[in-house]
C-alpha cells in the first residue's frame, strides 16, 4: 500500500498545528531574554541602591543633629558653670567680712551708738507702701457644660411640655 505524498502546503500546516511548534514560533530569542533579565536586574539594583542612599542620609543626618544637639548642651553646662562661679564670686565678694575688710581700707569706721543723730523732716511722710497685686477675689467661672446639656431626656421632656403649657394659657387645647 502506498502512502500518498503530501504536497509542501500540507507538512507546512502540520508543523505549524503541532503543540510543539506553535511554541517554538513564539519563543522569543535568547538574546532578547537576556536583556530582560539584565534590564529586570538593573532596575532591582538601582531601587535598591536608592532605598540604600535614602537610608544612609536619613541616617546621616539624624547623626548629625545628634552631634549638634550634644554640643549644644555641653555648651549649655559650660554656661552654667560660668553662672555658678560668678554668683560663688559675687557672694564671696559681698560677704559681711569682705565689705567690713574694704570698707576699713577705704577709711570707714563702725559707727557708734552714741554718734547717731536723728532727724525729723517736716512733711515727710516715710515710705509708702507698695501695692504689688490687687487683693485675690472670688471669680466665679461659668459651667464647662451648659445645663441643656445635663438634663435628661425626660427632664427635657417635661420642661418643653411646661413651656407649651404655659404658652397656651394652661391648657391643652
Amino acid at each position: 500500500m502506498d502512502i500518498p505524498l503530501k504536497n509542501e502546503t500540507d507538512l507546512w500546516s502540520e508543523r505549524v498545528t503541532t503543540p510543539k511548534r506553535l511554541v517554538q514560533a513564539y519563543r522569543q530569542a535568547p538574546w532578547r531574554i537576556q536583556t530582560q533579565r539584565g534590564v529586570l536586574l538593573l532596575i532591582v539594583a538601582i531601587l535598591g541602591a536608592s532605598v540604600l542612599w535614602v537610608m544612609v542620609s536619613v541616617t546621616v543626618q539624624a547623626a548629625s543633629a545628634g552631634l549638634k544637639i550634644q554640643s549644644l548642651e555641653n555648651d549649655r553646662e559650660e554656661v552654667q558653670r560660668k553662672i555658678a562661679g560668678l554668683r560663688t564670686e559675687i557672694a564671696v565678694l559681698t560677704s559681711a567680712s569682705q565689705m567690713e575688710t574694704r570698707a576699713k581700707a577705704m577709711g570707714f569706721e563702725p559707727v557708734k551708738q552714741e554718734d547717731i543723730t536723728y532727724m525729723t523732716i517736716p512733711g515727710y511722710m516715710g515710705r509708702e507702701p507698695v501695692i504689688q497685686a490687687p487683693p485675690p477675689r472670688l471669680v466665679l467661672e461659668p459651667p464647662l457644660v451648659k445645663p441643656a446639656y445635663t438634663q435628661s431626656l425626660w427632664e427635657w421632656l417635661q420642661q418643653g411640655i411646661l413651656d407649651i403649657s404655659d404658652t397656651r394659657g394652661g391648657s391643652f387645647q
